[in-house]
């Protein structure tokens, strides 16, 4: 991941060597996008994970060793009117580990008249990451870090939104400040339930400026949550049951985990994925994998259609079931 980049945008992610691709035609009246914008607020909004993509790296043509990063981002609407009417917070942990933080951004959106687009302003909190229960009413444009030019402009095609970077236009210093200036572009798709991002850096000869990494862009999947229970036989059959209930996971590569109240406790899991495979004639599923140790490949799973509200499991030694 490259460093520099993040912290210019934010939203836009991967860097690499293709051309930024030409926007959507700009509707003919300014009140088409006023009533876009709205959606456009709804759609962001959300939970997105980009699991399907690690886990199918290598059919993806990911290098062997090298799968991208792993990243979850909520994206949730605030109150900061010092910031503007329109404001999205972003949040990001990676590597599936809460504790793994990545980036935090803040997006001010409205409709810009002079370019036919709703504009959306990145904006990066100076300081301390904010907290979960910030007072967010209290920001101003003075405590964020602002790139002029870096704006990301979006317009509606048919039933998905683009975004874009204006060529030429975002100019950022690498390495902190310290380091070469280079010209950042970025494509980005929003459809209901996909956010597909590349972003492209240049130093000033017009040359990729990381070479090495993958030309590809982040595949984000939009999370949907379920809640489960899951029931295991405690060791001693006099002692009965151990039961957890309301455990949250996602869809999008979530976990929970329960650990038992025995005189040895152990220690369960359920991992869903949606899966979605992007070659050959497998069947897409909503899959249930059971696991008695983080980190080890699953003892169990069950699959139902992609679209189904409840899947379930029972190997006797351990049950449960997930509804949406």
């Amino acid at each position: 991941m490259r460093a520099v980049l993040p912290a210019a945008l934010g939203l836009a992610l991967i860097a690499g060597s293709a051309a930024a691709g030409d926007p959507p035609p700009a509707p003919m009246a300014v009140g088409v996008l006023e009533r876009d914008l709205p959606r456009l607020v709804e759609m962001l909004q959300g939970a997105w994970d980009n699991a399907e993509q690690f886990g199918f790296a290598e059919e993806l043509g990911f290098p062997d060793g090298a799968p991208p990063t792993r990243r979850h981002v909520t994206i949730r609407r605030i109150d900061a009117p010092g910031l503007g009417p329109l404001v999205l917070r972003l949040d990001e942990y990676r590597n599936n580990d809460p504790a793994d933080l990545g980036r935090q951004r803040l997006y001010a959106l409205a409709v810009d008249p002079a370019k036919m687009a709703i504009r959306m302003d990145v904006l990066t909190p100076l300081g301390d990451r904010l907290p979960a229960d910030a007072d967010h009413a209290a920001l101003t444009r003075e405590g964020m870090r602002f790139n002029p030019g870096c704006e990301t402009q979006w317009r509606r095609n048919a039933d998905q939104f683009v975004g874009w970077i204006e060529d030429g236009a975002c100019k950022v210093r690498s390495q902190g400040g310290s380091g070469p200036e280079l010209t950042i572009g970025a494509d980005i798709a929003l459809s209901a339930d996909q956010l597909w991002m590349t972003e492209t850096a240049r130093d000033a000869r017009g040359r990729d400026a990381y070479p090495d990494e993958p030309d590809a862009p982040v595949q984000y999947r939009r999370a949907t949550a379920f809640t489960c229970w899951i029931a295991v036989p405690r060791q001693a059959p006099q002692e009965g049951w151990f039961f957890a209930r309301d455990l949250a996971i996602h869809d999008q590569g979530g976990e929970v985990w329960i650990t038992t109240d025995e005189t040895t406790p152990r220690t369960f899991g359920f991992r869903m994925r949606n899966v979605r495979w992007p070659t050959g004639q497998n069947a897409d599923a909503l899959t249930l994998y059971v696991h008695d140790e983080r980190g080890a490949p699953a003892i169990s799973y069950a699959w139902a259609n992609p679209d189904a509200t409840r899947i379930g499991i029972n190997l006797r030694t351990i049950q449960g079931s997930c509804s949406r």
